[in-house]
Formats: structure tokens, C-alpha cells, sequence
């Protein structure tokens, strides 16, 4: 426990003094699901208030699934108060952590498509020569856009038939790529304006935002 008073940058004892620093933080309720000097009833959250009936002060933690773990129940405000500031840091940091992780994940995904997107762009099948059997073939053996004898019983040739169809795919991508653009600019922009705008979005949606209840609490256990 702090050895300074509140007032002098010490940590909040009495829940007076925690609802002060949650105000300050803009640590809402219903941001942190942290409820300061309120005995809340529904699920998923973490609490601290005074019993009336009897004085005492209860921490208390409600489940996913509604049921209730007292962490403590006593006459000892500033234990309480303490148990409560503490967990309320260690949220705080398992929100950050798990969130910075949450962000580059999406970093890596982005360059990753965009790296994806680089290499069927940049592929020239020229660069990739197939060594074959076709330019000894006889004047005899059929063969012509990838069709051709196979042992001279007249079947379509498989590496033909695989070929011509890349090239289709390849020639497919470009053509969509090139609409409203001129070719790998106009998907350029499109990417780059698409992401930029769902990612500030989603940077404004994260932990400081209006809910923390986001998948990274775990509302299971005790406490």
C-alpha cells in the first residue's frame, strides 16, 4: 500500500477517493465495467460498495453467467478499496497488451496481402521457361494451344491444359485490377483509402473506448 495520501499522488484508499481517480482517468462504468460505491447486479463486471445494514465493505466480482465471487467482505476500507484499485490495473494492462497484440496482427495481415497481391502482379510467365518435349516433336504430332497426342493417341495434354488456365486466371485479375484505375494504380488507391479508413476506426473502437468488454476479460474465474 501507498505510504501517501491520496491528495499528495498516492493511491485511492477509501471509495470516495477511487471514484475521484476513475472520474479523472474517465474510467467510466460503463467503459471498464468497474462499478466504484455500487452494489451492480447484472453480469460481467467489478465492484466495491458499503453494505448498509451491516457497515461492511464488499468487492465483489459478477460472473458471465451472473453468479457472484466476494473477494472480500469486512470493515477495512482501505483493504477493499486497494483490492479493487489493484484488479482495475491489472485490467488495464491485460486491455493494452492484448490490444497493441490485436494491432499487429493487423499490420501483419495488411502488408501480407499486399505482399500477396505484389507477387500474382508481378508474374510473368516468361520468367519461368518449361523445358519439354515439344520442340522435338515431329511435324506429324498434332499439337496447338495446348492440345496435343499423348503417346499418339490423340488425348489433350495436361501441362497444356494447366498452363492456359493460369494465364486466364492471371489475365482475369489484371483486367479487374486496371477498372476505374489504369491497371495496379487505380487497385493501389482503392486498397490503401479502404484500409486507412477501417483502420482508424477500428483504433478508435479499441480498449479506450466505450466498452473494454471486447473478449479479453475473463469473466469465468473468481477474480
Amino acid at each position: 500500500m501507498s505510504v501517501h495520501d491520496y491528495s499528495e499522488g498516492g493511491i485511492p484508499k477509501t471509495i470516495e477517493e477511487l471514484k475521484d481517480y476513475c472520474d479523472k482517468n474517465g474510467f467510466t462504468s460503463s467503459k471498464t465495467r468497474f462499478f466504484v460505491g455500487f452494489n451492480y447486479q447484472g453480469p460481467k463486471a467489478f465492484g466495491i460498495y458499503k453494505d448498509e445494514t451491516t457497515g461492511e465493505f464488499v468487492v465483489y466480482k459478477n460472473k458471465a453467467d451472473g453468479t457472484r465471487a466476494v473477494r472480500y467482505r469486512g470493515n477495512d476500507e482501505e483493504f477493499a478499496v486497494v483490492e479493487l484499485y489493484d484488479r482495475l490495473q491489472s485490467e488495464i494492462a491485460n486491455q493494452k497488451l492484448n490490444y497493441a497484440a490485436d494491432m499487429a496482427a493487423r499490420e501483419r495481415n495488411k502488408y501480407e496481402e499486399a505482399d500477396a497481391y505484389s507477387s500474382i502482379k508481378n508474374f510473368n510467365i516468361n520468367d519461368y521457361p518449361l523445358k519439354s518435349d515439344y520442340s522435338s516433336m515431329s511435324e506429324g504430332s498434332s499439337y496447338s494451344g495446348g492440345y496435343g497426342n499423348e503417346g499418339g493417341s490423340g488425348g489433350k495434354n495436361p501441362l497444356g491444359l494447366v498452363i492456359g488456365f493460369i494465364a486466364m486466371i492471371l489475365s482475369l485479375l489484371f483486367g479487374l485490377a486496371g477498372v476505374g484505375g489504369g491497371g495496379g494504380g487505380g487497385y493501389r488507391s482503392g486498397y490503401n483509402s479502404g484500409y486507412s479508413s477501417s483502420y482508424d476506426y477500428d483504433y478508435d473502437s479499441g480498449w479506450s473506448s466505450d466498452s473494454w468488454d471486447s473478449g479479453y476479460t475473463d469473466w469465468d474465474s473468481d477474480w
